[in-house]
């Protein structure tokens, strides 16, 4: 993986992806600031887009999401991210977004950041033998749409902006 510069900023792609991440540890904007060793404010500009990532806040951003060294840089350049002790290390190391290609239920043009996640939770279920191929496959295809729902942003705030009556 490579190293941040001082110029690199988040894309709104990246920032879904760590926004999720952050939901999935259930961390809150205050925790990871804390964890990462700078202020709320600090943390808002950057995910934001508003000021570019150093390496050292990459790092302390990547220790406080538990990311592999080196996932920011990776995830700027359109890489998955890399979760610390993810299925990566089980052996298993296929993305959302991968598994949904393979088995059919998406073409590689359908697939999002969001989707790109390594979720150890995945292999839980596809994992074990009781179930139907079919089974894992409806699995798959709510946990997809469940991860969409939550971090499509762009949708939440236009649902939210549309007059009630």
């Amino acid at each position: 993986m490579t190293a941040t510069s001082s110029t690199d900023r988040l894309t709104e792609a990246s920032r879904r992806a760590l926004d999720a991440r952050m939901h999935d540890l259930r961390l809150l904007y205050k925790d990871v600031a804390e964890k990462a060793g700078m202020s709320v404010a600090h943390l808002r500009r950057i995910l934001n887009g508003d000021q570019p990532i150093s390496p050292a806040k990459a790092a302390g951003l990547e220790d406080a999401l538990k990311l592999q060294r080196g996932a920011i840089a990776a995830l700027l350049a359109g890489e998955p991210l890399a979760i610390v002790g993810d299925a990566r290390d089980q052996g298993h190391g296929k993305s959302l977004a991968q598994l949904l290609v393979e088995r059919g239920l998406a073409k590689p043009d359908e697939v999002t950041l969001v989707d790109e996640v390594i979720d150890p939770g995945i292999w839980e279920i596809l994992d074990m033998g009781e179930l139907s191929e079919a089974a894992k496959d409806n699995f798959l295809r709510a946990y997809m749409l469940m991860r969409r729902s939550i971090f499509d942003f762009d949708a939440l705030r236009a649902e939210t902006k549309k007059p009630r009556g």
